[in-house]
Parts: structure tokens; sequence; C-alpha cells
């Protein structure tokens, strides 16, 4: 788990945080709101250590009392995490939750309450969670993440204090991934540039099976722009089988269409995330239209989004595929 004076990429939001602290001025109620892989529920889970110190430096965590190993290892009894039974987080839930808001902490110290993915919660679930907010009792912390905030009652965020999680620049995460993890300039520029602005994906991807996705995804795109119907809906079929195989999936073929559009436009290999595929990204250049190209891009990110939104991951899929064969769309 990492301090917040560890967190790179939000030094505006870590600030603000680490002043609440210093300052004493912490919120009864926060929404950490942004992509998903861009860090919140690391910063969340780092300002909980911060709230729980006993000991706290400067606004953070000391990383050696108790509760700071006891927020490490997830078993603080004053530190709840709260997240959906299946597509939804019930009003039950809440209520079970909120049974013990009045009670007093365990430990003496603040009872902090987190919620991942707050946007699933019904409405019945969120106006009993707001009945709280609007009178919280003294020394509760609530910690909302939303990948979908729009998604949430407007008077639970109006209760909370909000900060929005922005994309890493592939910049700093390069400059992360060389100077604190070791990797070289090249591997740790392939990585920062697919990971869509998520400093974990990027670390997942190099300690994985990366180049074992990258090839699944370029193979698709190579495979569905002249495929029928029958093989993109036997292919979307194989693929919807894991959720997160899906997004890794969507990750690349959206990079893989970025670059054959700069390519198209630019004609050099300069911006380019996929340097090492030049001559591939060159021929698909020459098959297809920037509208075309557009199109696709923004498919493939609506379907992410569909998915995130807890659409059918198969048909989903399925609609994408379709069009990547040109069955819907066809090739300008």
């Amino acid at each position: 788990m990492r301090f917040l004076r560890e967190i790179i990429g939000h030094e505006r939001i870590v600030t603000a945080l680490t002043n609440a602290m210093v300052y004493e001025r912490v919120a009864h109620a926060y929404l950490f709101a942004g992509p998903e892989g861009v860090g919140k529920e690391t910063t969340a889970l780092a300002f909980v250590r911060a709230l729980m110190c006993s000991r706290p430096e400067r606004g953070d965590a000391c990383g050696k009392c108790r509760e700071c190993r006891q927020v490490e290892s997830r078993n603080h009894p004053d530190l709840n995490l709260l997240q959906p039974s299946g597509a939804t987080i019930k009003i039950d839930q809440i209520r079970s939750v909120l049974r013990l808001v009045n009670y007093k902490s365990y430990q003496g110290g603040r009872k902090v309450y987190l919620v991942r993915r707050a946007e699933a919660m019904t409405a019945e679930a969120a106006n009993c969670l707001l009945m709280t907010l609007e009178a919280p009792p003294e020394n509760t912390v609530f910690i909302l993440l939303s990948s979908r905030p729009w998604a949430m009652l407007p008077t639970v965020l109006s209760r909370c204090q909000q900060y929005h999680f922005k994309k890493i620049p592939v910049a700093g995460l390069v400059d992360h991934l060389v100077n604190r993890h070791g990797f070289n300039g090249k591997d740790a520029r392939l990585y920062a540039s697919l990971s869509g602005g998520s400093l974990g994906k990027a670390l997942a991807w190099a300690a994985g099976t990366f180049q074992e996705d990258r090839n699944l995804g370029l193979e698709l795109a190579e495979k569905l722009s002249g495929a029928g119907l029958a093989e993109a809906m036997e292919t979307a079929e194989k693929i919807s089988i894991s959720r997160d195989k899906v997004f890794t999936v969507l990750d690349m073929l959206s990079c893989w269409y970025r670059d054959v559009l700069v390519f198209r436009e630019t004609g050099t290999e300069v911006a380019l995330f996929n340097r090492d595929r030049t001559e591939a990204l060159a021929g698909s250049a020459q098959r297809y239209e920037t509208g075309r190209l557009v199109e696709i891009i923004e498919s493939i990110e609506a379907t992410r989004n569909k998915i995130e939104a807890n659409a059918n991951t198969r048909l989903a899929v399925e609609a994408l595929f379709l069009q990547l064969t040109g069955s819907d769309f066809g090739n300008n």
C-alpha cells in the first residue's frame, strides 16, 4: 500500500488531502471520480491510511503504528469496505453498514467507509446513504469511488468534496517506470503509452502477458478487417468469456487503430505507440480512410463505456466486431 507522498500524477489532489490532514479540515464525505485504472482507489487507500494513523507525519501516514499496519492488511475494525453485490449496491448493504455509523470507533480514532463503484448504488440505496451524509456523525469519513459520477444522484454528489482524477501523462509514467522500477526507456515508453494513463495497468502489463495480449489484439484487427458475419460472431463469443480479456483487447485495438490513423496523417513513426510494427501499420493505413478510422476508434470507446455501465458484454462485443468487419459502417 502506498503513502500519499508516493502517489504520482495527481499532485494537486494529494496536496489538498495532505493539507486537510495538517490543518484538521477533513471533510465528512469525499468523491474520487475518474476513469478506471488512473489511481483513484490507490489514492483513497493512502488517504485512509493517513486518516487512521495514530502518528501522522506532515499529513501522511507514518507506516509504523498499529493502525497503519491494520489498514495495510485490511483488518482495521473501523475501516469498512463496500462494493456491489452483483451489478448493484443494494439498500440492504447500505443499511447494514449504516447500523455501525452511530457507534463509537473500536480504537478511538476515525471510522472510514470506502465505497467502490458508488454509481452502482440503487436509487433506494443512494437515498438511504444521503440521510447519513446530511447529518454525519463526528469522526466519520465516507470516500466514494466512481468512474461514472454522472450516474449518481446529484444530492449525494452535493454532499461530497469532489476530486476528479485524470489520466497520468505518458511522460510522467515513463519517468516513474524508469526511475522507480528500473525499466529501460524503450520498454517504459511502450508500457506507458499503451496503459491509457494508468500506472497500475502499465505495471501489470510489464509483469504479465503483455506481448501475448498485444499480439492477440493486433491479430484480431487484421482478422476482422476481412471477416464475415459468422466469423465475427464466433470471435466475439470467444473473446467475451472473460470481461478482463475484453477490456485488454479493446485497449489494444484502440491503440492500434489510433496508430494507423496517426501514420496515415503523418507518414512517420515519431508519434506511434507500436513503433516496432511500422510496416504493418503502413499497410493498414493504405486500406482505411481517415473518417473510417475515426469511426472505429469512437466505436471501441463507446463499447468500453457500455460494458463499464453493465451492458451485456457479449452483445456489445458482437456489435463492435460487426462494425469492424464493415457489416455496419462499410469501408469508405
